[in-house]
């Protein structure tokens, strides 16, 4: 799998920032980069592969249509049970840019996302400490606990969270993306294990999968529900 070499620090503002993702991810800091694939922490944060980059804040576009109009989130509602005041413990086996997680945590839910790659990781976290300060933003941010590592080798019982959340990869219809992000990050994320199948072999209360429109499902069990969009399904196992 590709992941950062380094962090990249040239601005004293965020050299606090920097030292605890180096430590938290035991990845060196320079001020300029030597490697191919960093992060460049600075006050737009950029994961860097082959000269090409992509940022992720969540209070700006492409994303930023979503966190106004979360409620709105009708297919995302219908997949997990949404039920207003009863919030659900979602594990986000995939965790990626943080872009459904972090809806799911606007939507009052408590969510756990697993992202193996350090510099998602980095990008989800970085997008969180950017956010406005403002208790809109903060509840939200308090519900949301990251964990970096492989989710299908994590010792968590998954009958401890109401619902399983799986994206496997990056959908080429997603709003929430340009199509800049989209190529950039199917190059940078090497995605050969489609997990799906390894959590429907363990115990779930509900198993949620984000689906492109026309996939053909290879599952080893039958869904018991499809919610149907325009270009994205949720094939729900309960």
């Amino acid at each position: 799998m590709v992941d950062i070499k380094e962090i990249v620090c040239n601005e004293k503002t965020f050299t606090n920032e920097a030292e605890y993702y180096s430590n938290k991810y035991q990845i060196p800091i320079n001020s300029t980069s030597s490697e191919n694939c960093y992060i460049d922490l600075n006050f737009e944060n950029s994961l860097v592969f082959k000269g090409k980059r992509i940022s992720n804040l969540f209070h700006k576009d492409p994303f930023l249509r979503r966190v106004k109009h979360y409620q709105r989130e009708t297919m995302l509602k219908k997949a997990i049970s949404y039920q207003v005041g009863k919030p659900k413990r979602i594990l986000d086996t995939t965790a990626g840019l943080g872009r459904d997680g972090f809806i799911f945590a606007l939507l009052g839910q408590e969510v756990t996302m697993v992202e193996e790659n350090k510099g998602m990781c980095i990008l989800i976290e970085s997008a969180l400490n950017r956010l406005p300060k403002t208790s809109y933003f903060n509840e939200a941010k308090n519900r949301i606990n990251l964990i970096n590592g492989d989710s299908s080798k994590l010792k968590l019982s998954m009958e401890d969270f109401d619902i399983i959340y799986l994206d496997p990869m990056f959908s080429t219809h997603s709003k929430s993306m340009s199509n800049k992000e989209l190529t950039f990050l199917k190059t940078y994320i090497d995605q050969k294990q489609d997990l799906v199948n390894i959590f429907l072999k363990r115990r779930y209360k509900r198993l949620v999968v984000k689906r492109e429109k026309n996939f053909k499902s290879e599952s080893i069990k039958r869904e018991n529900i499809i919610f149907k969009g325009n270009s994205i399904n949720f094939h729900v196992f309960v």
